[in-house]
């Protein structure tokens, strides 16, 4: 893996953690799914620690291909959504990174469309 897809993939991780970190602190489920996508990623255990232990420096890095930007907003919608449902206030923040990532709102309600239909097929 070079260093380039390492540090995409670092701040693939990076943003989420920001993401769900927004409202203070990070639930049980949230942090469930940022461990299983830093495996996923192939993140090292220090890079992991590092960015847990450095919330509150995080800055949110926008990606320059946009398949990695709608990676993100998946990703995103899919942490907002552990619950089974996205309230008002996850709806907004995942509006606001999606305009953040140069997407628009037609981008975000199909991607919630399709963690939603993902969703009831695994539940």
């Amino acid at each position: 893996m070079s260093g380039l897809t390492r540090n995409i993939k670092l701040e693939h991780f990076s943003n989420l953690v920001s993401v769900a970190s927004a409202d203070g602190f990070i639930e049980e489920a949230e942090r469930e799914f940022l461990e299983e996508r830093a495996m996923e990623l192939g993140l090292l255990p220090e890079q992991i620690a590092a960015v847990m232990s450095n919330i509150e420096a995080l800055e949110f890095v926008v990606p320059e291909l946009v398949e990695d930007r709608e990676e993100q907003l998946a990703d995103v919608v899919f942490m907002s959504m552990v619950d089974g449902t996205i309230e008002e206030r996850e709806y907004l923040l995942c509006l606001n990174i999606a305009e953040r990532l140069g997407l628009k709102k037609s981008d975000l309600d199909e991607v919630i469309a399709l963690v939603k239909r993902l969703w009831s097929r695994n539940n």
